[in-house]
Protein backbone atom coordinates (compact mmCIF):
# COMPACT_ATOMS: atom_id res chain seq x y z
CA UNK A 1 0.00 0.00 0.00
CA UNK A 2 1.03 3.47 -0.94
CA UNK A 3 1.37 6.15 1.19
CA UNK A 4 -1.70 8.13 -0.28
CA UNK A 5 -3.78 5.03 -0.15
CA UNK A 6 -3.18 4.52 3.66
CA UNK A 7 -3.58 7.88 4.67
CA UNK A 8 -6.45 8.09 2.45
CA UNK A 9 -7.67 4.42 4.72
CA UNK A 10 -6.86 6.33 7.95
CA UNK A 11 -8.62 9.45 6.93
CA UNK A 12 -11.82 6.81 5.97
CA UNK A 13 -11.46 5.36 9.51
CA UNK A 14 -11.25 8.69 11.62
CA UNK A 15 -14.32 9.73 9.38
CA UNK A 16 -16.64 6.56 9.63
CA UNK A 17 -15.31 7.02 14.05
CA UNK A 18 -16.35 10.43 14.08
CA UNK A 19 -19.76 9.87 12.11
CA UNK A 20 -20.24 6.78 14.60
CA UNK A 21 -19.81 8.83 17.89
CA UNK A 22 -22.01 11.48 16.27
CA UNK A 23 -24.78 9.36 15.63
CA UNK A 24 -24.64 7.82 18.40
CA UNK A 25 -24.73 11.24 20.31
CA UNK A 26 -27.72 12.15 18.47
CA UNK A 27 -30.08 9.30 19.69
CA UNK A 28 -28.57 7.63 22.53
CA UNK A 29 -26.66 8.75 26.12
CA UNK A 30 -24.85 7.00 28.76
CA UNK A 31 -25.89 7.89 32.52
CA UNK A 32 -24.41 6.33 35.62
CA UNK A 33 -26.87 5.50 38.66
CA UNK A 34 -25.82 7.44 42.11
CA UNK A 35 -27.49 6.71 45.06
CA UNK A 36 -29.49 4.20 46.20
CA UNK A 37 -32.95 5.82 45.18
CA UNK A 38 -33.53 2.76 42.44
CA UNK A 39 -32.41 -0.15 44.35
CA UNK A 40 -33.48 -2.97 43.69
CA UNK A 41 -33.92 -2.36 39.98
CA UNK A 42 -30.65 -0.34 39.15
CA UNK A 43 -27.74 0.36 42.07
CA UNK A 44 -25.15 2.65 42.50
CA UNK A 45 -22.24 3.05 39.69
CA UNK A 46 -24.60 1.24 37.22
CA UNK A 47 -24.17 2.21 33.91
CA UNK A 48 -27.37 2.54 31.95
CA UNK A 49 -28.19 3.25 28.12
CA UNK A 50 -30.74 5.74 27.34
CA UNK A 51 -32.31 6.47 24.09
CA UNK A 52 -32.92 10.04 23.29
CA UNK A 53 -36.11 9.97 21.06
CA UNK A 54 -40.15 8.85 21.67
CA UNK A 55 -42.64 9.45 24.35
CA UNK A 56 -42.03 7.87 27.49
CA UNK A 57 -45.01 6.12 28.96
CA UNK A 58 -46.22 4.93 32.84
CA UNK A 59 -43.99 2.40 33.81
CA UNK A 60 -40.93 3.96 31.71
CA UNK A 61 -37.39 5.04 33.38
CA UNK A 62 -36.09 8.38 32.58
CA UNK A 63 -33.10 10.25 33.12
CA UNK A 64 -34.04 14.02 34.17
CA UNK A 65 -32.16 16.69 35.50
CA UNK A 66 -33.31 19.09 38.55
CA UNK A 67 -32.89 22.38 38.46
CA UNK A 68 -32.69 22.49 42.47
CA UNK A 69 -30.43 19.34 42.93
CA UNK A 70 -27.91 20.72 39.96
CA UNK A 71 -28.32 17.02 38.89
CA UNK A 72 -29.73 14.23 36.84
CA UNK A 73 -31.86 11.56 38.32
CA UNK A 74 -33.61 7.94 37.30
CA UNK A 75 -36.95 7.53 38.40
CA UNK A 76 -39.65 5.66 36.87
CA UNK A 77 -43.22 7.51 35.72
CA UNK A 78 -45.73 6.70 38.30
CA UNK A 79 -48.01 9.32 36.78
CA UNK A 80 -49.23 11.21 33.57
CA UNK A 81 -51.75 14.10 32.33
CA UNK A 82 -54.78 13.87 34.27
CA UNK A 83 -53.91 11.43 36.85
CA UNK A 84 -54.10 12.28 40.48
CA UNK A 85 -51.59 11.72 42.93
CA UNK A 86 -51.72 11.89 46.68
CA UNK A 87 -49.45 11.51 49.13
CA UNK A 88 -50.64 10.80 52.41
CA UNK A 89 -49.13 9.29 55.43
CA UNK A 90 -46.33 8.17 53.66
CA UNK A 91 -48.05 6.28 51.11
CA UNK A 92 -48.35 7.33 47.44
CA UNK A 93 -52.43 6.52 46.02
CA UNK A 94 -52.79 7.00 42.17
CA UNK A 95 -56.13 8.02 41.06
CA UNK A 96 -57.41 7.07 44.60
CA UNK A 97 -55.77 3.75 44.62
CA UNK A 98 -53.20 2.54 47.03
CA UNK A 99 -49.88 2.28 44.07
CA UNK A 100 -48.86 -0.99 43.66
CA UNK A 101 -45.34 -1.82 42.67
CA UNK A 102 -42.71 -0.86 41.74
CA UNK A 103 -43.40 1.36 44.27
CA UNK A 104 -41.83 -0.09 47.70
CA UNK A 105 -41.71 1.35 51.27
CA UNK A 106 -42.79 4.22 53.03
CA UNK A 107 -41.51 7.85 53.51
CA UNK A 108 -41.92 8.47 56.98
CA UNK A 109 -43.46 11.70 58.50
CA UNK A 110 -44.42 13.27 54.86
CA UNK A 111 -46.92 15.72 54.96
CA UNK A 112 -50.32 15.15 52.80
CA UNK A 113 -49.67 16.31 48.96
CA UNK A 114 -51.98 16.12 46.18
CA UNK A 115 -51.46 16.68 42.55
CA UNK A 116 -53.38 16.94 39.36
CA UNK A 117 -51.34 16.45 36.65
CA UNK A 118 -51.45 19.19 34.22
CA UNK A 119 -51.10 18.01 29.99
CA UNK A 120 -46.95 17.71 29.55
CA UNK A 121 -46.11 16.49 32.80
CA UNK A 122 -44.82 13.44 34.48
CA UNK A 123 -44.89 12.88 38.37
CA UNK A 124 -41.62 10.41 38.89
CA UNK A 125 -40.60 8.25 41.99
CA UNK A 126 -37.90 6.22 43.23
CA UNK A 127 -38.26 2.29 43.47
CA UNK A 128 -36.73 2.73 47.02
CA UNK A 129 -39.34 5.33 48.58
CA UNK A 130 -37.44 5.76 52.31
CA UNK A 131 -33.97 7.48 50.29
CA UNK A 132 -35.55 8.17 47.25
CA UNK A 133 -35.78 12.27 46.55
CA UNK A 134 -38.37 12.44 43.74
CA UNK A 135 -41.61 14.00 42.81
CA UNK A 136 -42.76 14.38 45.92
CA UNK A 137 -40.11 16.86 47.13
CA UNK A 138 -39.75 18.59 43.75
CA UNK A 139 -42.57 18.12 42.44
CA UNK A 140 -44.45 17.17 38.80
CA UNK A 141 -41.96 17.47 35.95
CA UNK A 142 -42.54 19.05 32.48
CA UNK A 143 -42.57 16.56 29.81
CA UNK A 144 -40.02 18.41 27.85
CA UNK A 145 -37.12 18.26 30.36
CA UNK A 146 -37.04 14.13 29.89
CA UNK A 147 -33.24 13.59 29.03
CA UNK A 148 -34.16 10.36 28.16
CA UNK A 149 -35.57 7.07 28.48
CA UNK A 150 -33.82 3.66 30.25
CA UNK A 151 -33.34 1.30 27.10
CA UNK A 152 -31.18 -1.34 29.54
CA UNK A 153 -28.48 -1.48 31.64
CA UNK A 154 -25.28 -1.96 30.45
CA UNK A 155 -22.54 -2.47 33.53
Amino acid sequence: MHGKQRTGKVIQSVLAAFLTVLVFRLFFDIVYVSGESMEPVFYEGEILLLRKWGMPQKGDIVTVYIDEREDIVVKRILAGEGDCITVDDGKIYLNGEKASEPVRGIMEGSRKQEYILLPEQYFLIGENLEVSLDSRVFGCIEKRDVNGIVVCKLF
